[in-house]
């Protein structure tokens, strides 16, 4: 957070005090400047007071002091506060000790606000060198309780090879302020954090930044250090307990493929259905994509129907975007060992079969079958459809299986350790 304020001040009015922060600052992340070109300001000591005014620290604080309480019949009891609960008063009074049950039909009177309570968080600062007059003053900080990410909102044509897409960033403000009128710049990235000592250690995916400056409606993206700012050039509002959405770029119709895809180690008997698109400028997009989930929906007659959902990682320029929609209804697969056999000390041959079923009754599709090799060496001998090497340990088949049909793949492996 990066608030600019130009304050009244002088020696006399010393500490200087800030209200309208973030209850959930981070107090050593605090930084105070002066801009108004004073060499000599300089901040001595500052103190972040969070210690809000609710009911049970005024009782607290008026142990040993004097209170009225109204019961619910209207008799007014004064007396010297003792202790308090959740169920009952224990008062001094003239009358000796009284001890009240407590119900929400009483009422408790003091007279003051005790001292050390205050009703906003606020930071406080002992100052040298200040100059009687006005002084401009940046204030920065860091806060818990503000999040944000991407969402995005794919809607495909009929024959799934062209993508509508629709971006959006979700913020969340949960850290006690609310920023009117804020410039408003997100960091996508890995950015590390120090790691707390206590209990939890977690990565930051992404950050915000807010400061006071006027601006035109859309997000103008950068390369900054190694990650990627999305500034809004225009300001807006972001209220305490407030989700806003706002949109990330305009919208795109990207060139994309519907795959399907049989993993017996993920699941050993239903197909997954992907959908698949380039992120490049040939496709329609060419736009980093910061971390979040896409949903997609396909047109059905006159409607527009949720057909899945998966989460994307930071995805660059020129980078591969795969989303998991789902599982296809009329597909399946089966996945067998029909022969295993030991050929020498370090050796062992395998016949695999699997067998892939469409229940479509019109569609012919290819499924792409995945097969994990394991950690040991191997060597397919006989197989009837050829296959891709993706690394050391993972091979595709594609396999065409006719509407209504299926289509067996046969292959025969030695492993050898």
């Amino acid at each position: 957070i990066k608030q600019v304020r130009t304050v009244e001040i002088s020696p006399e009015k010393l500490p200087l005090r800030f209200t309208d922060v973030a209850a959930q600052l981070i107090p050593t992340s605090v930084h105070l400047r002066s801009l108004s070109g004073n060499k000599n300001f300089q901040v001595l000591e500052q103190n972040f007071e969070y210690d809000l005014v609710n009911a049970q620290k005024i009782l607290d604080k008026y142990i040993d002091h004097q209170i009225e309480i109204i019961t619910e019949g209207g008799e007014r009891i004064s007396g010297t506060l003792l202790s308090k609960s959740s169920q009952s008063f224990v008062i001094k009074t003239p009358g000796g000790i009284k001890i009240l049950p407590w119900n929400d039909k009483m009422s408790v009177n003091v007279q003051d606000l005790p001292e050390g309570l205050i009703t906003r968080p606020t930071l406080i600062w002992e100052l040298a060198g200040v100059k009687k007059g006005k002084e401009k003053l940046e204030l920065s900080y860091l806060t818990k309780g503000m999040e944000w990410h991407a969402e995005y909102v794919g809607v495909l044509n009929e024959a799934a090879n062209r993508i509508n897409l629709d971006a959006w960033v979700s913020i969340n403000n949960q850290c006690g302020a609310t920023f009117p009128d804020a410039h408003l710049k997100l960091v996508a990235g890995e950015v590390h954090r120090a790691p707390a000592p206590y209990p939890a250690r977690r990565r930051e995916m992404a950050m915000l930044e807010f400061s006071a400056k006027a601006a035109a409606p859309a997000f103008e993206e950068r390369e900054f250090f190694e990650y990627h700012i999305y500034e809004l050039e225009r300001t807006t509002t972001l209220k305490n307990n407030q989700t806003k959405q706002i949109s990330l770029f305009p919208p795109a119709t990207v060139a994309c493929e519907k795959k399907f895809f049989y993993n017996a180690n993920r699941d050993p008997k239903k197909v997954e259905v992907r959908v698949l698109f380039k992120n490049d400028k040939k496709s329609g997009l060419g736009k980093p994509l910061p971390a979040g989930v896409f949903r997609i929906y396909q047109q059905d007659k006159e409607s527009m129907e949720f057909v899945g959902e998966d989460r994307i990682d930071h995805t660059p320029r020129n980078e591969d975007v795969k989303i998991t929609v789902g599982k296809a209804f009329d597909l399946r697969g089966e996945r067998r060992v029909v022969d295993r056999k030991k050929i020498s000390k370090r050796s062992e041959r395998q016949s695999i079969e699997i067998e892939l079923r469409n229940n479509k009754e019109k569609e012919d599709v290819v499924i792409i079958v995945e097969e994990y090799m394991g950690y040991r060496d191997w060597e397919i001998t006989e197989t009837n459809f050829t296959y891709r090497k993706k690394d050391a340990r993972r091979i595709e088949f594609d396999i065409p299986v006719k509407a209504n049909g299926k289509t067996t793949l046969k292959y025969t492996v030695i492993y050898s350790w």
